[in-house]
């Protein structure tokens, strides 16, 4: 027998202790009745749990059959409650084929799901994930629907795994504690983000992060999920007060990241808060204009003009010559490599430039 079907057997309504009662005492319905100053079959539906126990009820209840009143409410407050978690257990059952559709086994890694295979319980995590009340809310809000979300992702071939790194981030940055917004204050803070790109120390996420939260930006790194091939993402949250900046390790690239967080940030400084912006997903066409006016700012604040102007004046490219390059622009070298093997593409198997490139990898998920 399955969990529900057990839960089921032994669930008794309040009228089974009503029936105990006057059995023992040898009274019949009928008579319980007369003395209850109701008829028959009003009484005979409060005996099968058709009809509940009232306060009022449970008072000439004590006065006929000498219970207090309050056994009969508890019973009848502990039926309901069993009552309603039965109904609850029937209706996720019901959500297994949506439940199946999420990525399942990484939510499980990440703690975001309890590690079992028992569907109704899954379904119950996932709609307290999302903070959802049916699949419905969730279709609604992830697939355009809702005028409250302008999240649109009917179109793409995994909308289930790539809502689930959507609201990871969501989740991510609820625990940021942000300062009200700053468009100019963040524009200051240019040069100390691309000096925390260039000195890349072992906190530099931490900096990051803690410098784009002065300016009122809430910047947060999520995981990648295979079947969400996304490298970024920028939307307003907390009714369009706080901007939200969130990056994927999909390539485990350092000059990637720094490309997509300044992609991401050209968004904000440039852009306005109606749109949400998911940058990878051929199947959401993206606002050219936009896109094309995000990628420049961000390959501009990799390297400006001047910078590339000067890096390709070089025919050859060393180790030796790209630190040195990297001291003078104040660039870290990893960036400067990455920069002249999207030029040059025969220096992509060169192993001492590749020496120089660092990885990123998102190990700790903290939610």
């Amino acid at each position: 027998m399955t969990d529900l079907q057990i839960k089921k057997s032994l669930l008794s309504c309040p009228g089974d202790s009503i029936q105990e009662h006057i059995d023992h005492i040898g009274m019949s319905q009928a008579e319980l009745a007369e003395r209850l100053g109701r008829s028959v079959p009003k009484l005979n539906e409060l005996i099968k749990g058709k009809a509940p126990i009232t306060k009022e009820t449970a008072t000439k209840l004590e006065y006929v059959l000498g219970v207090p009143a309050s056994f009969w409410i508890n019973l009848e407050r502990t039926y309901q409650d069993e009552l309603l978690e039965i109904e609850q257990m029937e209706y996720l059952e019901q959500c297994q084929e949506w439940v199946s559709s999420f990525p399942l086994a990484k939510m499980k890694s990440f703690g975001l799901l309890p590690d079992t295979r028992k569907k109704p319980e899954l379904a119950d995590g996932l709609l307290k994930f999302f903070r959802v009340a049916s699949p419905a809310q969730w279709s609604d809000i992830y697939n355009g629907s809702s005028l409250a979300f302008k999240i649109e992702l009917r179109h793409t071939t995994e909308p289930q795994a790539i809502s689930v790194w959507l609201r990871l981030g969501e989740l991510q940055a609820e625990k940021i504690k942000v300062a009200a917004f700053d468009k100019k204050g963040l524009r200051n803070c240019l040069d100390k983000i691309q000096d925390i790109a260039y000195k890349h120390s072992d906190t530099w996420l931490e900096e990051l992060q803690a410098l784009c939260a002065s300016c009122g930006v809430a910047l947060v790194y999520t995981p990648c999920i295979s079947k969400a091939p996304i490298y970024g993402a920028t939307r307003w949250i907390k009714n369009n007060s706080v901007p939200l900046i969130q990056i994927t390790d999909r390539q485990k690239d350092y000059n990637a990241f720094w490309f997509t967080f300044y992609h991401e940030l050209a968004h904000i400084l440039k852009h306005g808060k109606k749109d949400i912006f998911i940058d990878g997903l051929e199947s959401i066409k993206p606002d050219k204009e936009k896109e094309d006016e995000a990628d420049a700012f961000a390959a501009r604040m990799l390297l400006s003009e001047k910078e590339r102007n000067e890096l390709f004046q070089y025919p050859n490219f060393d180790r030796e010559l790209v630190l040195q390059l990297s001291d003078k622009f104040k660039k870290h070298p990893g960036i400067i490599v990455a920069q002249v093997q999207r030029q040059y593409t025969h220096l992509y198997k060169n192993v001492r430039l590749n020496s120089l490139k660092t990885k990123v990898e998102f190990t700790d998920l903290t939610i």
